[in-house]
């Protein structure tokens, strides 16, 4: 077991080795949170910390709910450059996988990075801007139900492949909304919105 004082090496983005305890990492932790960039580490320095055999599990809980709940912001971000290693998901995926329990703040937590992952589809296709056919408040629906149907489907899996997950979420994305056209689901946004843009353009002239 961990003694109070006892410090671990923490190795910042340019080779630095910070000397901390459990609880001052988990301060800094939390204090670099409060942005989701520019951490004192990356999230594969910081799990490699936490994983290590006598770091108390108490902060390391609260290290890795801190990072899945980063991770979750950044999903809906990925136009902003962050600040990252290429082990980075791996590690996140690990902290997803590692927390677990009925823990209120781990639960939230999980439920938080799942739902970024799958609303991330909608916005994304891969890292670019996915080009949406239409707006309006049927295709904000069915892009609502869909999102909630998804995290229905994979909350309660104990593991998930998150990369097999990210392509079958696009795939069954892009069916939904073609299943939706096909009912005629966005005609009346479709033609609001035409109506809308065409009056915009003419008063432009």
């Amino acid at each position: 077991m961990a003694f109070k004082g006892k410090t671990y090496a923490v190795r910042g983005w340019t080779g630095e080795v910070h000397s901390l305890t459990a609880h001052q990492l988990l301060e800094r932790v939390l204090e670099d949170s409060k942005s989701d960039y520019n951490w004192i580490t990356s999230a594969t320095e910081l799990v490699r910390v936490c994983d290590e055999w006598d770091f108390p599990k108490r902060y390391a809980r609260k290290i890795k709910v801190t990072i899945l709940n980063c991770f979750a912001n950044l999903e809906t971000q990925r136009e902003h450059n962050s600040r990252e290693l290429a082990t980075d998901e791996e590690a996140v995926h690990s902290c997803y996988h590692s927390l677990t329990g009925k823990d209120e703040e781990v639960v939230k937590a999980k439920r938080n990075y799942l739902r970024a992952i799958i609303s991330a589809t909608i916005k994304y296709e891969g890292q670019e801007c996915r080009l949406h056919a239409h707006t309006g408040l049927a295709y904000k629906r069915v892009c609502e139900e869909w999102v909630n149907a998804k995290l229905r489907e994979y909350a309660d899996r104990r593991k998930i492949d998150f990369r097999k997950m990210e392509q079958e979420l696009s795939a069954d994305f892009i069916k939904t909304i073609q299943t939706a056209e096909e009912q005629g689901a966005f005609i009346e946004d479709d033609a609001r919105h035409q109506k809308e843009m065409q009056s915009f353009w003419a008063s432009l002239i």
